[in-house]
């Protein structure tokens, strides 16, 4: 009876263990197959940190320069504001003086004039104090005029107009930069406010204007924000202004934090020099999208691994009935195997890493391995170089994609068999195509633009042989050293050797001001772009007036953009826009503006249109329906410069005659700027011919300039065109003008463009 207790007390033991045995393999089961999910998501996600990191705090690295750079150019553009200030006022008084004029008329003119003198979208004025302290001029604040400011102090408890005086009177030129510290407008808060001051001699007067620090920083966030939302670096002001950062102290996020949510991941951090918190993001589907890439080498080999090591486990499970002992031995197995298991899915994991850092082709580490390793040598001098091949591309040509790798694999071994010998402690990397890179650290520029040029010879003398022929590399580099934007420079480095035919190339200060204007490009691009999702093109009406009755008889649409409450003129965007093929979009809105107007108010009114307008036969056809659909081809004059007019008559011609049914007038605008081709006049015979404006400003100066003009009016009457004088600034211009026989007039003396058309 004992012995069936205990053989029924074992069975059901051993059914027990059987059942948490198996029990556990499937847990098991699902964890080695899970395990791997893991530890490829959090490879990546180790990644995407440091990658998210050295983002941002490439960004600020980049916004302190640009911080300085702000704040230099500030400085130059308030000393030149005040230059044109004081050249303005000593004009006013030598020119009155000469004329008799008493000083006090001649201190109110200047009073008029330079009230208006305005910078920085207003945040910079002129004003104008007595070397004594009396206020002359003060727009922001014209309830001071008249007082003495000769004890007034700073926030800091400095005598600022005694500064002032000391500057102007005791520095050299009698000039220079003063600051000082007071409460930003409308706020409490305490600013540096960086002031130039000049000495105007004639009425011992303090001429100067200034601008807040802030405001400075204001644009250069304003700057810097519109550069970085193409890289998903973006800044922030404050925490409330941002959800995420809610419940969040500054010194939280003082060292940088990652935010993980349902669709991206953030990284954070608040800097201190700038007090700006810069953040940087990538969304989970491109995250995801890696750790597919990643995975999927290695996937199917581990799962099989998973799934015969599980197998087995249930295998024994299944045979270990004959008793405790013998399950035990098969568990304790099964236990050995897991651990096995953790140190393969280990590998497993390194094997990623590597895989994420390597090149397919050469087997070099790759551009993520490089961006990794400046992440570490942050704050250690570097020299970087980019090695190109100049023949590549004719190699792939003829070899093909098979011969071309096989270049570029043989090159990579070269390439790293040369740096090795000549210097051991720099890497090597494949940056992309037949670009190479090579990176040392504590060296500086001469030494490595030396070492350079000994690892090119070295791989020119070297053969690469594909298909039996001995194939010789012709290789240029360009470099960069301690820069946020090392590759960046170091690929116009390249560039500049190759245009110039030189081995190497180190980026200079001539290439430093063409990354300047490339990213004030970028800027200005971006916010044509925005301008255009925004809608803030904006149609800018300059009346041109008859010269005999001085009255508008139509007005010329400019263009405009308004965007965040700057307004940009075409000399700012135009030329970019053309560049990136955004012109057609803004002309096309400004026209249906334009159109628009002029259908409502009934006005005429003269459009600018660009050769490369008239050879897009849809851009024809789309200006014609339009002047079909708003009924007013009686009302507008079509205007094209001269240089442009007469490269293809043919087409100009066809535009014209189609016009011309619709009932539209044609203008050569520009006259004199080109050919000036009298026989093209006869032959094209546009309705009107806008003289250009730099010719009508030199009249006073030059007879020969004004027999030109002249003998234009004369000939055009001729053949009855009627002519239009650009750039009319004063009364002397018009009368001459008129006397010279042109028909209509254009400029500031008649009516500077605006948006609004007078009633």
């Amino acid at each position: 009876m004992n012995i069936g207790k205990e053989r029924f007390t074992y069975q059901l033991v051993l059914v027990f263990l059987l059942v948490s045995t198996l029990i556990f393999a499937g847990f098991n089961f699902i964890f080695l197959k899970q395990k791997l999910n893991e530890i490829v998501y959090s490879t990546t996600i180790e990644e995407t940190k440091l990658t998210l990191k050295n983002n941002v705090e490439s960004s600020h690295k980049a916004l302190k320069k640009l911080k300085d750079f702000q704040i230099k150019n500030a400085k130059k553009e308030i000393k030149q504001f005040v230059d044109d200030a004081w050249i303005v006022a000593n004009s006013i008084y030598y020119y009155c003086k000469k004329r008799g004029c008493s000083d006090n008329l001649i201190k109110k003119i200047i009073k008029r004039t330079l009230t208006n003198f305005k910078l920085f979208n207003g945040k910079s004025y002129i004003f104008i104090d007595e070397v004594k302290g009396k206020v002359f001029l003060n727009p922001a604040f014209p309830q001071i005029e008249g007082k003495s400011m000769w004890n007034w102090r700073d926030l800091k408890g400095n005598f600022v107009h005694r500064k002032f005086e000391e500057k102007v009177l005791y520095s050299p030129n009698n000039e220079g930069f003063v600051s000082y510290y007071w409460y930003l407008p409308n706020t409490k808060k305490m600013d540096e406010k960086i002031s130039f001051v000049k000495l105007f001699k004639p009425y011992h007067w303090i001429i100067g204007a200034g601008i807040y620090k802030t405001d400075i920083l204001k644009m250069t966030r304003e700057v810097f924000s519109n550069v970085l939302s193409a890289y998903n670096v973006f800044a922030i002001d404050n925490l409330n202004s941002f959800k995420l950062l809610r419940g969040y102290k500054l010194k939280d996020i003082s060292n940088g934090i990652l935010i993980q949510l349902k669709n991206k991941i953030y990284y954070v951090k608040y800097y201190k020099d700038v007090n700006l918190i810069l953040a940087s993001y990538v969304k989970l589907p491109e995250l995801l999208k890696n750790v597919y890439l990643y995975k999927r080498e290695f996937v199917e080999n581990a799962n099989l691994a998973i799934n015969i090591i599980s197998s087995i486990v249930l295998f024994i499970i299944l045979v270990s009935g004959i008793g405790l002992y013998i399950s035990n031995r098969h568990l304790m197995g099964t236990l050995k195997s897991l651990i096995e298991s953790e140190k393969q899915l280990a590998k497993l994991n390194r094997k990623l890493l590597l895989t994420a850092y390597k090149d397919d082709v050469t087997g070099l580490p790759n551009r993520k391995k490089l961006l990794n390793r400046i992440n570490q040598i942050f704050g250690r001098e570097f020299c970087f170089a980019i090695l190109d091949v100049r023949n590549f591309k004719e190699i792939n040509e003829v070899f093909g994609f098979e011969g071309g790798n096989r270049v570029l694999r043989e090159l990579g071994k070269n390439l790293r068999k040369v740096v090795r010998n000549l210097k051991k402690d720099c890497s090597i990397y494949r940056i992309r195509a037949d670009q190479f890179g090579v990176l040392c650290c504590d060296t500086n520029e001469s030494q490595f633009k030396s070492f350079v040029q000994q690892v090119i010879n070295k791989l020119e003398s070297m053969s690469i042989n594909v298909r039996e022929i001995n194939l010789k590399m012709d290789v240029v580099a360009g470099i960069s050293s301690n820069s946020s934007n090392f590759l960046i420079e170091a690929e116009m480095a390249l560039e500049e050797a190759k245009r110039r035919q030189v081995d190497v190339f180190v980026f200079d200060e001539e290439l430093q001001e063409k990354l300047k204007e490339a990213e004030k490009n970028v800027r200005v691009a971006l916010k044509v772009k925005k301008a255009i999702e925004v809608d803030g093109i904006v149609p800018y009406y300059q009346p041109i007036v008859n010269l005999k009755t001085l009255t508008p008889e139509k007005y010329e649409v400019l263009m405009r953009l308004m965007l965040d409450g700057e307004l940009l003129n075409p000399g700012d965007f135009l030329p970019i826009a053309k560049k990136l093929s955004l012109y057609r979009k803004l002309s096309k809105r400004l026209m249906e503006k334009a159109f628009s107007t002029c259908a409502e108010k009934g006005i005429g009114i003269s459009v600018n249109i660009s050769s490369d307008d008239l050879v897009d036969e849809k851009m024809v056809d789309w200006i014609l329906s339009l002047l079909k659909e708003f009924n007013i081809g009686d009302k507008v004059c079509f205007e094209i410069v001269e240089t442009e007019a007469f490269s293809d008559k043919k087409r100009l011609m066809d535009f014209f005659f189609k016009v011309k049914d619709l009932g539209a007038s044609f203008a050569i605008d520009d006259f004199g700027s080109g050919y000036s081709n009298y026989e093209y006049l006869a032959v094209v015979k546009p309705d009107f011919i806008k003289i250009d404006g730099s010719l009508i400003l030199k009249i006073p100066q030059s007879k020969d300039i004004e027999k030109f003009v002249a003998h234009t009016a004369e000939f055009a009457r001729d053949i009855n065109i009627k002519t239009v004088a650009e750039f009319i600034s004063n009364e002397e211009l018009y009368k001459k003008v008129k006397e010279l026989g042109i028909d209509y007039g254009q400029g500031f003396y008649f009516g500077k463009p605006s948006p609004e058309i007078p009633a």
